[in-house]
């Protein structure tokens, strides 16, 4: 069944016959390119297919059959695949061993690669005997950053039209009965998702860090190298923020409400900050969207989750289909956001003065001399601690360094990265084949310099003195929010979010800095990823797991 907008195409194959997995990924790959599937859209989901197919028809029973049905809907294109047969996990199960350890071993890193890499574009289960997983295509990524142009490019326009051009009446018409209600719901819906998502993510990720412990010495170092990076990228944003001091104390405070502005002021004492992070109840944290009570809950329900072994799967479950249902609602949130852009640009021009713009500019400057430092940080690290050359390393790695910048998903250049590691840097698959994939969830570098920068600078601007426990306060939220981010677009949004809370500045002051946040987005992109491939090589070389002939190959 085909239209215009909405089709339906459905196969059947027997996954006993050899050619069955070659058939079903050719009909998918066709049926995606007849329905005009962006190509890179097309490509990852193919892979992702191939990759199921292969696993479903190992697992099938006698006389099963692989359906296949692919459907259209506007701006998306969605797989479901089903065969019956045996439970498994397509994270855990990457197929029958072949003959050739070494050929095994790098199978198995392809396979994963793709299966974490891409695994947040499908949804697997098995029920009554079935086996089934619904893959989705997702959206350009392309689209939204040439609309967030155009937004920003327009409300630029808008902004200086009301204020040069219209008559003040009608400026401020526009401003209150349109660009600003449309920007309080957008900031609206952000807080409605803030507590769930810091809950749900954290938990979720904490609940998985059982297969941690079972790598031993490798998993330890490679998760100590991430949590001593993000604890530096906190340190040099921290510095520079102090050391340039961007922005004038108080010059938003206009913006303000009056009673918010107070919060900040009871975190007195570390002390009573510490005791405070342990809630007296559930609901609360959630009501008051108390950012340390919310991590605090979050890591207590991971540990505990994690700790039940077998019985575990259920919660591990829940936990796992109610932060897909928020990080979802935060998708279509954020899809909107080239409107909260305009509106925010043009409400920032009119309203705001030259020093305000000033003020941002200098933001800027501070969040780029931290982000060069950071860089300059993992060469040394590579010069001292691996002993090699990390001009080498910054030369071979720049494909992956250009794939983040473009793609502003460490997700989505976890295919580069990881070929970037074996193939240019020399780095065993037993090391890059997981440090790569759990770098990009947990090893945030880049958007936690961000999120130190702009919360400070926002801090100031609302006329809030953050005093040492409330610094202390925000680097532990930041640095922990920087373990469970939410890995989807828009995420780093909700997490700034979260770090004005603590810190007693109103959401709302994401207002000021949304429309430039895409652009930054690109660069902390850069800097985790490139953080991800430096902690890997200097794990691989303290290992011995580093060919030296292919890392000094010209």
């Amino acid at each position: 069944m085909s239209g215009l907008f909405f089709a339906n195409i459905k196969a059947e194959f027997d996954p006993k016959d050899p050619g069955a997995v070659g058939a079903c990924t050719e009909f998918i790959e066709k049926s995606l390119t007849e329905f005009k599937t962006d190509r890179k859209l097309a490509l990852k989901s193919v892979l992702l297919s191939e990759e199921i197919t292969s696993l479903m028809a190992e697992h099938s029973a006698d006389n099963a059959k692989l359906r296949v049905q692919i459907k259209r809907f506007p701006g998306e294109r969605v797989i479901n695949i089903s065969c019956e047969g045996d439970e498994f996990d397509p994270h855990l199960d990457l197929g029958a061993p072949t003959a050739d350890a070494e050929d095994e071993i790098t199978r198995q890193a392809i396979s994963s690669l793709i299966l974490k890499s891409l695994g947040e574009q499908m949804k697997f289960s098995h029920k009554n005997g079935t086996n089934s997983a619904r893959i989705s295509t997702g959206h350009s990524g392309k689209a939204m950053l040439i609309n967030t142009v155009i937004a920003l490019v327009l409300g630029i326009a808008a902004g200086l039209l009301l204020r040069f051009v219209l008559p003040a009446d009608i400026a401020a018409g526009v401003s209150e009965y349109a660009l600003t209600p449309a920007k309080t719901m957008f900031m609206n819906a952000l807080k409605f998702v803030i507590g769930p998502i810091v809950f749900l993510s954290i938990a979720t990720c904490i609940s998985q860090f059982k297969d941690l412990s079972e790598l031993g010495r490798l998993g330890a170092k490679v998760m100590g190298t991430y949590l001593f990076t993000t604890v530096m990228a906190v340190l040099f944003a921290t510095g520079f923020s102090f050391l340039i001091s961007p922005g004038q104390f108080g010059q938003f405070a206009g913006l303000n409400i009056a009673g918010e502005v107070a919060v900040a002021e009871t975190d007195t004492s570390l002390l009573s900050t510490i005791v405070n992070i342990v809630p007296s109840d559930v609901i609360t944290p959630f009501l008051k969207s108390d950012t340390l009570q919310l991590i605090f809950m979050a890591v207590l329900v991971g540990i505990a989750v994690a700790s039940l072994g077998k019985r575990a799967a259920f919660m591990e479950e829940l936990l796992d289909s109610l932060n897909s249902v928020f990080l979802k609602i935060t998708s279509m949130i954020t899809s909107v956001l080239p409107v909260a852009i305009f509106c925010s640009i043009s409400l920032i021009i009119l309203n705001a003065d030259i020093n305000a713009l000033t003020s941002m500019l200098s933001m800027a400057g501070t969040f780029f001399a931290s982000d060069a430092c950071m860089l300059a940080f993992y060469g040394l690290m590579i010069l001292v601690v691996a002993r090699l050359n990390p001009l080498t390393f910054f030369r071979k790695n720049r494909d992956g360094m250009i794939t983040s910048f473009v793609l502003s998903s460490s997700s989505a250049a976890m295919p580069t990265n990881m070929r970037t590691c074996t193939d240019k840097l020399g780095i065993s698959p037993k090391v890059c084949s997981f440090s790569i994939p759990l770098g990009a969830t947990v090893n945030m570098d880049g958007a936690c310099i961000f999120m130190t920068i702009a919360t400070l600078f926002l801090a100031k601007g609302y006329g809030i003195e953050i005093t040492t426990p409330a610094l202390l306060s925000l680097l532990v939220t930041i640095i922990l929010l920087s373990l469970g981010a939410p890995g989807v677009p828009g995420a780093g949004i909700v997490c700034i979010g979260v770090a004005l809370q603590s810190v007693g500045v109103p959401v709302e002051a994401i207002g000021l800095i949304i429309g430039i946040y895409p652009f930054f987005d690109m660069f902390t992109t850069m800097s985790n990823t490139t953080g991800d491939v430096a902690a890997a090589l200097v794990v691989a070389k303290r290992e011995g797991l580093v060919d030296m002939n292919i890392y000094n190959k010209k």
